[in-house]
């Protein structure tokens, strides 16, 4: 069924992978990437990859935390930046003006007020760290999983519930820093914490990314493919693609596995994203 928050595009049955918009790259902008946009921009080109959202980290806390790093003159300095961007490209790679928001939900209202100063084309809406603590930093061999499990989608839905992105990115992020400890999480599509976030989701008109960072550290794409398959059955329709990619050259990379989940899911779609507005292309 066509939704009314987004236009469709039809496009070539055939349709070749450089023709896939990567969305989710991180430059020396986020605080743990060096990769400057001019290298960015020429390994897209050289690489036929058409279009590039920008997704720089912004992080929210909880409690009296403030951060010295993301605050709203971070995210002029990012704007301008970006404006310098636009301004000077000499590629043919379009380049969008995106976000990754992580734990907005923690101050929606300073987080409503950036989506309202700011002119983002995309939104990315991630759970980064519980309580402050870095996902990266628990030691998965002695932690409970289920109730991080459950503490993590609980936090994603106070993201879908507050309307603060446009798709949750890498829907089981904490699957990755557990394989870094010999740790394997498989979350089983009963879990109910998960199907409450993509049925809220899918209410909401939010949807969810492909991220396939996942691959690099041996997990395959985030979210499984039975993930994917459970959004499907629920008539979930709004994927993009992204390779969190934080060095030029991870630009896209395992782009063919994450077409291949598609695919196997049963979707022939990806969106694109312009003003915060999805357009879906056949894949």
């Amino acid at each position: 069924m066509q939704n009314s928050w987004w236009i469709w595009i039809s496009t070539p049955d055939d349709r070749m992978i450089e023709n896939i918009p990567d969305y989710h790259i991180h430059s020396s902008v986020s605080p743990d990437s060096h990769e400057s946009y001019s290298n960015i921009l020429s390994t897209a080109q050289e690489n036929n990859i058409p279009e590039l959202m920008l997704t720089e980290h912004f992080e929210f806390f909880s409690g009296s935390y403030k951060s010295p790093k993301f605050h709203e003159e971070y995210l002029d300095n990012y704007y301008a930046k970006y404006c310098l961007l636009k301004q000077s490209n000499p590629t043919s790679v379009h380049v969008g003006f995106g976000i990754e928001f992580g734990q907005p939900h923690l101050q929606p209202e300073t987080a409503k007020k950036f989506l309202k100063k700011y002119p983002f084309d995309y939104v990315i809406g991630s759970c980064h760290k519980i309580d402050n603590v870095d996902l990266s930093m628990y030691n998965y061999k002695t932690i409970n999983i289920d109730r991080l499990c459950n503490t993590y989608f609980s936090n994603l839905l106070g993201i879908v519930e507050n309307h603060l992105c446009d798709c949750l990115g890498h829907l089981d992020l904490f699957k990755r820093y557990a394989a870094r400890q010999g740790i394997h999480i498989n979350i089983p599509c009963e879990n109910d914490y998960l199907q409450k976030v993509l049925k809220t989701a899918i209410s909401h008109g939010i949807g969810i990314e492909i991220n396939t960072s996942g691959v690099r550290y041996g997990i395959g794409c985030m979210p499984s493919l039975e993930v994917l398959k459970l959004y499907s059955k629920l008539h979930g329709e709004i994927i993009t693609l992204g390779s969190d990619a934080h060095r030029a050259t991870d630009l896209q990379r395992d782009f063919d596995i994450a077409l291949d989940c598609l695919k196997e899911a049963g979707f022939s779609y990806i969106a694109q994203y312009h003003n915060r507005t999805p357009k879906m292309i056949k894949i």
